[in-house]
């Protein structure tokens, strides 16, 4: 939001569910903005398509069921809102089993954002919504229509410029090919990231002063084999760039994963690994210990994640 001094800070959305575009009415002042935001989304993720590179971006799956040109309904709604969805489903079970009745919850028909930001306060899902009352008798219908507006109506113009920006590098023919899981995949990667010792001996090379029978190399995929799964994510991060794998794992890294022998000057266990994540390089001093490298390691994880500090 708004920092001091009038100016404008960055904003940050975390959802579980992954991002989807807010609903808005389509008419309103600003959405041609916001259009050629989302003509650039499907630009950059076309391109990324089309070079074979990941994304860390966390989408939620009902925007690659539209990118594939699958029908998006009320079904699809708790992979967008969750708690919204938990919500509505709650009023149409006290709708079906008769109490309380729920016109004792004031609600009407009308959609309200969950932030200030969007430019508007409400938004009417009939003509005249905002003077008709939620009740037993019309909860169905006020869940489609709620549903309706944020996973179609309320997003068509958003969608449209996404698919007009993907098309403008990749025909969308081609997406016709794709499961939307298979999208995901191509695009964000495997997010359930999986090695085992024999994974990483096969496809990490040990290059620059290590070879496969080098202790500190060794040592390295022992301590792999320990991280956490958070930890594992924030490694391929730190050495990657990108925190989860490509569809294949480790094998379809391009380039490779490499550990090259970092020189220092004084001891080595003074210094933390650090790494080039163009070209999936890990730099790693030849500390004495297999408990000095798993410590130096996780610090470089944990103090250089975010930033250039350690590459």
């Amino acid at each position: 939001g708004p920092r001091g001094g009038g100016v404008e800070g960055p904003r940050y959305v975390h959802r579980g569910e992954g991002l989807f575009p807010a609903p808005m009415p389509q008419d309103a002042e600003g959405v041609a903005l916001i259009e050629s935001r989302f003509k650039f989304l499907g630009n950059f993720l076309g391109k990324a398509l089309l070079d074979g590179r990941l994304v860390s971006l966390p989408l939620a799956e009902p925007v690659y069921k539209v990118l594939c040109g699958y029908p998006v309904g009320v079904g699809d709604l708790d992979q967008v809102d969750k708690e919204k969805a938990k919500h509505l489903f709650g009023l149409l079970e006290a709708a079906d089993k008769g109490w309380p009745d729920i016109s004792a919850y004031c609600l009407t028909f009308e959609y309200a954002p969950s932030s200030s930001s969007h430019g508007y306060e409400a938004h009417e899902l009939i003509p005249g919504g905002s003077e008709v009352a939620v009740t037993n008798n019309n909860a169905q219908e006020y869940v489609e229509r709620m549903a309706c507006f944020m996973l179609r109506d309320g997003v068509q113009r958003q969608f449209e410029a996404l698919l007009a920006g993907f098309e403008e590098v990749v025909p969308s023919s081609h997406l016709a090919c794709f499961f939307p899981s298979e999208l995901r995949l191509l695009l964000g990667g495997d997010a359930g990231v999986t090695w085992t010792r024999e994974e990483l001996q096969e496809h990490i090379q040990p290059r620059n002063g290590y070879d496969a029978s080098s202790k500190s190399f060794n040592d390295l995929l022992d301590v792999l084999c320990e991280l956490t799964r958070k930890e594992k994510h924030d490694f391929l991060a730190f050495a990657t760039g990108v925190r989860v794998l490509p569809a294949g794992g480790l094998k379809s890294l391009d380039p490779k994963l490499t550990v090259v022998r970092k020189h220092t000057d004084q001891n080595p266990d003074d210094h933390f690994p650090s790494a080039n994540t163009c070209f999936h390089f890990l730099k790693l001093p030849e500390y004495s210990t297999k408990d000095q490298l798993a410590t130096k390691l996780r610090g470089a994880l944990q103090h250089g994640f975010g930033g250039f500090f350690f590459n």
